[in-house]
């Protein structure tokens, strides 16, 4: 049932409730409160919540009215309003495709915006409902909120129908990807290269230009959406591009740790963790994505996955990958980072308070991969663009889902990133309030 509930089954449950409490005693009944009719001073202030949502909404999009939503309306008839109000912006290969798509977007998001917070009314009638017994107005309230949730179920719907056609044909053109992109970074360039973007705290314009096409994206660009993505989940920890070589390698190398691991590595480990956990808000988690910048030349990941019983390390350069693949596991390139990774799950799951022991417990069930089978980058500068996507999958899947087996279509990888280059640049440049 939707977050408005069935006005019928509502009002059923109302009536028959035995165990209505004390109506308010200073509650009391208004002569008159257009457009609902009469009613209690208790629900005025959410009536003209409703008033004001609703004018909000009319400046967006004036079909919506006080007296259309105080009708029975389907939810077909609402979605053929909507996409007659945002008609499809046309052709990719058109000039304005792309800003007509984005200007849709931001309009679309702006009334979804408005109306998040009719779930809180709702909430708030609900719970003075509980002191009396219904009359008309609170059912016109109650038919007026059952719309508007309709209404934003039809905006949150095209406008993802929007954003996917708008991904995938940057995905499909990238020439097209390439120029819109370059116009991004011109406007970026007027900026004070050497402070952060005015709303991001860590990001400047000299980090935002490592997007552009050609270019390897640096350890700050990196750690901004590992940060926000991973706290969006509310499952994944995304530890930052810094942890690895504190944690995993020896010190100012490429190669991993070996030997007796003490105390005070655990220690390490255990702040790093926590400190990720303040930061994304996260307290518990059943997975972790671990950023590794190797030698500031190339990007690969690591994930471990409690819940599948999985440590998969990703890495998008297809030599590597293939070549290790067929070797005998302790052979592989990957060997020994796998040996550090398995003694990290380990002191990760006591900071879950599920403890495991890999060691001693050979038939546990988890899997080891130290060369996962990925989409492979055609040059020698996507390998953070492929990083990033490879987080997006383990959040969107929970694993890397290749070829036309990854629906929706814009979560594909390609051969050519420039699509997913702007992609990252819009996100940030919304975040930031400057797109």
């Amino acid at each position: 049932m939707s977050v408005i509930a069935d006005t019928r089954l509502m009002y059923q449950h109302f009536l028959t409730s035995p165990r209505r409490q004390k109506a308010h005693s200073k509650c009391m009944r208004a002569v008159d409160y257009p457009p609902f009719g009469s009613n209690r001073s208790c629900t005025r202030s959410l009536l003209q919540e409703i008033i004001d949502i609703v004018e909000k909404c009319h400046a967006q999009v004036p079909f919506v009215s006080l007296q259309l939503l105080l009708t029975s309306l389907p939810i077909d008839q609402l979605d053929t309003l909507v996409a007659s109000h945002f008609p499809t912006p046309g052709s990719p290969l058109t000039l304005h495709f792309y800003t007509e798509s984005i200007d849709q977007i931001k309009r679309l998001r702006e009334i979804n915006r408005i109306l998040s917070t009719t779930g809180n009314i709702h909430s708030n009638f609900v719970k003075i409902l509980k002191h009396h017994h219904p009359i008309p107005s609170d059912h016109a309230a109650f038919l007026v909120l059952r719309n508007l949730n309709s209404l934003d179920e039809c905006i949150v719907g095209k406008m993802e129908m929007v954003e996917n056609a708008l991904w995938e044909s940057l995905d499909d053109y990238p020439d097209q990807a390439k120029r819109r992109l370059k116009i991004l970074m011109n406007r970026v360039s007027s900026l004070d290269t050497t402070s952060a973007i005015k709303g991001l705290k860590h990001v400047r314009p000299l980090d935002f230009m490592t997007l552009n096409v050609g270019c390897w994206v640096n350890d700050e660009i990196v750690n901004y959406f590992v940060t926000k993505w991973c706290a969006a989940s509310g499952h994944t920890l995304g530890l930052s591009s810094f942890f690895a070589p504190k944690c995993l390698f020896l010190p100012g190398t490429s190669t991993p740790r070996n030997g007796y691991l003490t105390k005070a590595d655990e220690a390490t480990v255990e702040r790093w963790c926590r400190k990720a956990m303040i930061k994304q808000n996260l307290q518990t988690w059943d997975s972790v994505f671990i950023p590794i910048n190797e030698n500031r030349a190339h990007w690969f990941s690591a994930r471990i996955d409690f819940q599948r019983k999985r440590i998969d390390i990703y890495d998008s350069l297809q030599e590597r990958c293939l070549n290790n693949r067929e070797k005998p596991p302790l052979l592989r390139r990957n060997a020994n980072l796998m040996l550090v990774l398995l003694w990290v799950t380990e002191v990760f799951s006591r900071i879950r308070g599920k403890e495991i022991d890999l060691k001693k417990n050979a038939e546990s069930g988890w899997v080891f991969d130290p060369h996962f089978k990925v989409h492979f980058q055609p040059n020698n500068y996507d390998c953070g663009l492929h990083l990033l996507w490879h987080l997006k999958h383990v959040l969107e899947f929970r694993q890397i889902v290749l070829g036309d087996a990854c629906q929706p279509r814009h979560l594909q990888f390609s051969d050519n990133m420039a699509g997913k280059r702007i992609r990252l640049a819009h996100e940030i440049l919304l975040d930031a309030g400057l797109e």
